[in-house]
């Protein structure tokens, strides 16, 4: 039979191959075996799931390098700008000052070197302004305010930064200060006294001392607007508006050297208290003058000699007039030139004035 007989012979093969064969395992053995392919799965997982947060947090890490990065160098430079020569603060930024000559020919003495006052000339910290008889210089500050050197006076800028401090050796000077802040002063300094204010309007003049006023001293302080503090010999004096100090003396209209009655014909002093107006006033004229606003410069001026036609400031205002006349109304500026030779005979423009009468094109 053929199917009996391969079917012994395929029985006989299975024989042999199971006599071969691995025992199967124990049930422990299965146990143990399930356990460690579980395990195996789940470290798997667990890897797989680790690999793609530590790609995540490396991305994440990448951009937060390059933010932070970024940051500190923001952070590097400007500590860099800031600590560098060129924009580190070395103390109080100086205030800048730049000088106008009114009338005469002022001059400035800065590093032991003399020289004409130039229009518009700054005034470094040490710089002296020197005014002859019959001149007057304007003081223009950053800060707003002007202050107006009269005839034969002398004035050194002694500090231009945090505190502004003038030092007056002779002659006269009005101010105008300007407020300040609560880190800012503004002194002028006499021989003798010291005048401190925060932003008002006041005179301070030397006088040849006499010793029924003011126990001898040559300072004198007239206030016009605000308040003043006035030191001398170890006694700090409160000015207000209105006041002057010392207390009952005659407050000059001018510095004793001053000669303005001999040369200019009388003036009447001007009350202290319309010093700061005059002085104002005057500012705002040169002011348009500078700027080229000869309609508004002619109208302020033309408003200050109606006002204050005996005051000391009232030639200066008279010239400058006579000037912008002189090339915006040539016919208005012959009038001009007369009425100042009228008043001012001996004046210090007399030349220009002439000049013009006699139609030339220079003094």
């Amino acid at each position: 039979m053929t199917i009996p007989f391969y079917a012994r012979i395929a029985g006989k093969l299975l024989a042999r191959e199971e006599s071969k064969a691995v025992p199967p395992p124990s049930a422990g053995d299965r146990s143990a075996a399930i356990s460690a392919i579980e395990a195996a799965i789940a470290a798997r997982g667990r890897a797989r799931r680790r690999n793609r947060w530590v790609g995540t947090l490396a991305a994440a890490a990448a951009v937060s390098l390059v933010a932070g990065g970024a940051v500190y160098e923001m952070r590097h430079r400007s500590q860099t700008v800031a600590s560098s020569p060129a924009t580190q603060s070395h103390g109080p930024a100086e205030t800048q000052v730049v000088g106008y000559t009114v009338t005469g020919a002022a001059s400035v003495v800065a590093s032991g070197a003399s020289a004409p006052l130039s229009e518009r000339r700054t005034l470094p910290t040490g710089s002296r302004v020197v005014t002859p008889a019959g001149g007057h210089v304007m003081l223009a500050f950053a800060t707003g305010t002007d202050v107006a050197l009269g005839e034969s006076a002398d004035m050194t800028i002694a500090d231009e930064g945090a505190t502004q401090s003038l030092r007056l050796d002779h002659g006269s000077l009005d101010l105008h200060v300007a407020k300040l802040s609560a880190d800012q002063r503004f002194l002028v300094q006499t021989p003798d006294a010291e005048v401190e204010v925060r932003g008002t309007a006041f005179r301070v003049s030397l006088v040849s001392a006499d010793a029924s006023c003011g126990a001898g001293t040559p300072t004198r302080v007239a206030v016009s607007e605000g308040v003043v503090v006035v030191r001398h010999a170890g006694v700090e004096s409160r000015v207000e508006a209105g006041q002057q100090w010392p207390s009952g003396c005659a407050q000059p209209a001018v510095a004793a050297r001053a000669s303005s009655s001999a040369t200019h014909g009388p003036a009447a002093p001007a009350p202290a208290s319309s010093l700061g107006e005059q002085n104002d006033m005057f500012s705002d004229a040169m002011a348009a003058k500078r700027r080229g606003d000869t309609g508004e410069a002619l109208a302020d001026f033309d408003r200050f000699l109606a006002r204050y036609p005996a005051s000391q400031l009232a030639e200066s205002a008279t010239v400058e007039r006579m000037r912008l006349l002189r090339t915006a109304d040539p016919g208005r500026a012959t009038a001009a030139a007369q009425k100042y030779l009228g008043r001012y005979p001996n004046g210090f423009a007399r030349a220009e004035a002439e000049a013009i009468l006699a139609g030339t094109t220079s003094p």
